[in-house]
C-alpha cells in the first residue's frame, strides 16, 4: 500500500451536499437515481449522511476486492448495526469467528438433497397458491409473492405450516421491520429510536411481533421433531459446538431463524414480483417462457431433475435480478487502512454499495435499464460471475442462494404453465426502496388460465 496515497477525505466530494442534512434529501426521496450517478464522479465518491462522511463505492472490481480480497479487513457497517436490533446475531449480521461457525452449521441445510426436497415442496405451495388466483380479476402481484415465500419457507426450512394468525403477524410485521431498520440507520442520533412518537412504536410492536410468532414456529417444529434430520431447523436445534459440546442456545436459534425468515421470504419475493412484471409488458417472452415449461412438465409442477432444462426461464430470472437487484444498499466498515482508487481509507471509514446501481452500469451492459434475458446467452453482454452479486460474495455471501434460485424457478414454472399475465392499468410502476429491498411499487395484473 502506498503511504502516500490521499486520505479519505481527499475523495471527490458528490454535489448537492446540504448544511446539516449532507446527502441525506436524495438518498430518501431518489435513492437508486442518485447512488447511480455517483459512478459520474469517480470509484469512490464521498458523501455525508448528516455530518457522518460515508464512501461509495461505484467500481464493480473495487466492490468485489471489498467483499472477497479485502473480507478479512472489514466488518459490517452501521445499517447491520441498526439490523442488530431486529435479527440479533443471527446469519445476516454476525462477524468473524462467530459468523463462520453459524455458517458452517447451517449450511448442511441447503446440501443437494434438501434442496430438492425443497423444491418438490415450494411446487406443491406454489400450484396450491396459483389455483386460488381469480381469472380475469386485477389483483396486486407483490404481496402474492410475499405470503408464497412465507410459506415455502416456513414449510421447507422450519418444517411447519403457520396457521392463520402468524401469517397475520408475520405480513404486518415485515414491512415495518425492514423498512424501520433502514430509517433508524439514518437517524442523527440513537436518542431519536426512543422518543414515543408513532413510527418508533410501530417499529418496536412488529419487532416484538415478529420474533414473539418466532419462538412459537420454532416451539412448535422442536414439539413435531421425532428425530436428527437435515431440516434447517433440526440442524439449528441438535447440532453441538465442537469445542464445548454444547447445543445452540434458544435466542441464538431464534436469531437465525428470524434471519433465514426474512432473508428467505424477502428476495424472492420480490425479484418474482419484478419478473412477473416485467413479463407481463413481454407477452412474446412470456409465451416463449410458458411453452419451455410446458414441454417440461404440462402442468406446471417442475420436478427438481426438470430445472436444469428452464434454460430461459433462468435468463429472465437472471435479468430480472439484475436489472431489479433487491438489496438496494449494502455496507461494510473498514478495520484496517484500505486503499481503493487512489484513495486511503482508515480503520473506521464506512464504505457503502448498491448492487443495483452497480449492475445498472454501462461500463458493463449496453442499455442496461432494458429488460433483455437475452444478453445471459450473449457471452460479451453478460455480467462476469464476479461481478453479478444479487446473493453477495466472499464468506457473507448469502448461505441460501441455492434454495431462492430453486424456489423462483420452481414458482416461476407454476405460474407460467398455467396463467397468462397482462398490466391491469397503464400506470407506470415505480421503484420503492424506503425499505431494505427495491419492491415494485402497485403493479396490478389479470391473470387468465392458458
Amino acid at each position: 500500500m502506498r503511504q502516500d496515497a490521499p486520505q479519505a477525505d481527499a475523495a471527490p466530494r458528490a454535489p448537492g451536499r446540504l448544511p446539516l442534512l449532507g446527502h441525506l434529501l436524495p438518498l430518501l426521496t431518489r435513492p437508486v437515481p442518485f447512488l447511480q450517478s455517483l459512478a459520474d464522479h469517480g470509484p469512490v465518491v464521498r458523501i455525508h449522511l448528516w455530518r457522518r462522511p460515508v464512501h461509495v463505492l461505484t467500481d464493480p472490481e473495487l466492490v468485489h476486492r471489498l467483499l472477497v480480497k479485502d473480507a478479512a479487513k472489514t466488518e459490517k457497517g452501521f445499517v447491520f448495526d441498526k439490523a442488530r436490533g431486529v435479527l440479533g446475531n443471527g446469519l445476516f449480521v454476525s462477524e468473524g469467528t462467530f459468523h463462520l461457525r453459524q455458517r458452517r452449521l447451517v449450511q448442511p441445510a441447503f446440501h443437494r438433497d434438501s434442496i430438492r426436497r425443497y423444491a418438490t415442496s415450494a411446487s406443491r405451495l406454489a400450484a396450491a397458491a396459483v389455483s386460488r388466483w381469480e381469472p380475469g380479476r386485477a389483483a396486486p402481484i407483490e404481496p402474492r409473492m410475499h405470503e408464497l415465500a412465507r410459506d415455502i419457507v416456513a414449510e421447507a426450512l422450519f418444517a411447519t405450516r403457520l396457521n392463520l394468525a402468524q401469517k397475520a403477524r408475520i405480513d404486518r410485521a415485515v414491512p415495518v421491520v425492514l423498512t424501520g431498520f433502514v430509517q433508524r440507520a439514518l437517524y442523527p442520533s440513537p436518542l431519536l429510536e426512543k422518543l414515543p412518537v408513532p413510527a418508533n412504536r410501530r417499529f418496536d410492536t412488529a419487532v416484538r411481533d415478529l420474533r414473539t410468532v418466532v419462538d412459537e414456529i420454532v416451539t412448535q417444529a422442536t414439539g413435531q421433531h421425532q428425530g436428527p434430520d437435515d431440516t434447517l431447523l433440526s440442524l439449528l436445534l441438535t447440532t453441538r459446538d465442537e469445542q464445548t459440546g454444547l447445543t445452540m442456545a434458544p435466542a441464538q436459534v431464534r436469531d437465525e431463524a428470524v434471519s433465514l425468515l426474512l432473508a428467505g421470504t424477502e428476495t424472492t419475493a420480490t425479484t418474482l414480483a419484478w419478473l412477473f412484471h416485467e413479463l407481463a409488458q413481454h407477452q412474446d417472452l412470456q409465451d416463449e417462457l410458458s411453452e419451455e415449461v410446458r414441454a417440461v412438465a404440462a402442468d406446471g409442477a417442475v420436478s427438481p431433475d426438470d430445472l436444469p432444462h428452464l434454460e430461459r426461464t433462468g435468463h429472465a430470472i437472471s435479468e430480472t435480478l439484475r436489472l431489479h437487484t433487491p438489496n438496494w444498499i449494502l455496507m461494510r466498515r473498514t478495520v484496517a487502512p484500505l486503499h481503493y482508487g487512489g484513495i486511503l481509507l482508515p480503520p473506521g471509514a464506512e464504505v457503502l454499495f448498491s448492487p443495483t446501481a452497480l449492475h445498472r452500469s454501462p461500463q458493463l451492459h449496453p442499455d442496461p435499464l432494458r429488460f433483455d434475458p437475452d444478453r445471459w446467452r450473449r457471452p460479451a453482454d453478460r455480467t462476469p460471475a464476479r461481478l453479478f452479486i444479487p446473493f453477495g460474495a466472499g464468506h457473507h455471501k448469502c448461505v441460501g442462494e441455492s434454495f431462492a434460485w430453486t424456489e423462483m424457478l420452481v414458482v416461476a414454472a407454476a405460474v407460467l404453465a398455467r396463467l397468462r399475465l397482462r398490466p391491469a392499468t397503464a400506470t407506470p410502476v415505480r421503484e420503492n426502496a424506503t425499505a431494505a429491498t427495491v419492491r415494485p411499487r402497485g403493479p396490478l395484473l389479470i391473470a387468465e388460465p392458458r
